[in-house]
């Protein structure tokens, strides 16, 4: 029963149209697409709190999240950045680091025996090299005291990558120059 007043009605208004016997045809003009000047991307300058010499194969990366500058190192998947803390404790960062590579926990005695001395800017630097060729993995970081701020310069990748450019980190920590 429903179905035969369903098609009944669309028989009645297929049949009755608008009243109209003539069909109408209508031209409408295309749409003019939208034209945009192309965008120029300006990097904005840095203000990082510092300056260095930064080597001629390394792309400095503006900072996300905690970090505050990132550094591409050509040719390498390096990951190296800076941060920017209130707290700088030795032992328990290498500890971290160290976790963080599958070694086991040193002490106090242990790290600051493996501590390499920098100076950035006059300001001791506590640089050290943490490698894991088990799991080819590495960590060279600096920690430096710098009034009441610690910067944090942290370089994580393969054993074999930071190996060959532990020379060039460790001269552009020692060029830092704090503004």
């Amino acid at each position: 029963m429903k179905m035969r007043l369903i098609g009944a009605g669309l028989l009645i208004g297929l049949g009755g149209g608008c009243g109209e016997e003539q069909v109408q045809t209508y031209e409408v003009p295309k749409q003019v697409p939208l034209v945009r000047e192309p965008v120029k991307l300006v990097e904005a300058p840095l203000r990082l709190g510092f300056e260095a010499d930064v080597p001629a194969s390394w792309k400095e990366l503006p900072g996300q999240g905690m970090r505050v500058v990132s550094y591409q190192i050509e040719g390498t998947e390096i990951d190296f950045y800076a941060i920017k803390l209130g707290m700088g404790e030795l032992t328990s960062n290498v500890n971290r680091w160290r976790g963080q590579i599958g070694l086991a926990e040193a002490s106090a005695e242990a790290i600051a025996a493996r501590v390499k001395p920098l100076t950035a800017s006059g300001v001791p630097v506590a640089y050290v090299e943490l490698y894991n060729p088990d799991v080819d993995k590495g960590i060279l970081a600096a920690i430096i005291d710098e009034a009441s701020t610690y910067w944090y310069f942290t370089a994580k990748g393969s054993v074999s990558e930071l190996r060959a450019h532990s020379a060039d980190i460790q001269r552009f920590i020692n060029s830092i120059r704090f503004k």
